[in-house]
């Protein structure tokens, strides 16, 4: 599994928890398709769609990914300066 791709599983888990089931088939359809980078756009977009905030880890990894096409970078980066910021929970 290369890094992309354990991204996207990551990112796909983290949203489960938050969306109906439904809406992250369309990750998981990308993942069996060998397609891991489509399945990051997919969960992004399904991120900003509910307007879900990620964890500043998840944002790092997401745009540290390698070798990607300059769509697929600026679809990234706007969909990551859509999303709400993350504010961590006081313990």
């Amino acid at each position: 599994m290369d890094e992309s791709e354990f991204i996207a599983r990551a990112l796909r888990d983290y949203l489960r928890s938050r969306v109906d089931q439904k809406v992250i088939r369309s990750m998981d359809w990308d993942l069996e398709a060998g397609e891991p980078v489509s399945a990051v756009c997919e969960g992004l977009a399904i991120a900003d769609q509910y307007s879900l905030s990620l964890p500043p880890l998840f944002v790092q990894k997401i745009e540290g990914i390698e070798d990607l096409r300059d769509m697929e970078r600026e679809f990234i980066v706007e969909r990551l300066a859509n999303l709400p910021a993350w504010w961590e929970l006081a313990s």
